[in-house]
């Protein structure tokens, strides 16, 4: 059963009442015998975030699946390269001095 607010308009008490959508709520103030209203709230449900729904669960699921799977692919540190996915090519060695091989030093 729903909870519906009530408020005195003479002397402002407030107060929750449960009953059923066709019930009649007080009629008078418990505090001043004046006469009470049904008061404006906000609704008690809160959504927090998306899928809240049955059929958006199974979409975020794979969402965040293809997040993390992004995230955990190994990224290269400075001064490193990262190593070649399939189908790419490997990068070419730096050149730099050349040392001759079977001579005497």
């Amino acid at each position: 059963m729903p909870i519906y607010d009530y408020l005195c308009t003479a002397c402002g008490h407030r107060m929750e009442v449960v009953h059923g959508i066709h019930g009649h709520g007080p009629e008078a103030c418990p505090a001043c015998a004046g006469t009470m209203r049904k008061a404006m709230v906000a609704p008690a449900i809160h959504f927090k975030g998306s899928g809240w729904a049955k059929k958006d669960r199974g979409a975020a699921t794979r969402t965040r699946a293809a997040a993390k799977s992004d995230s955990a692919t190994p990224s290269a540190t400075p001064g490193e390269t990262a190593p070649p996915s399939a189908g790419e090519a490997a990068p070419a060695p730096a050149s730099g001095p050349v040392k001759p091989s079977g001579g005497t030093d």
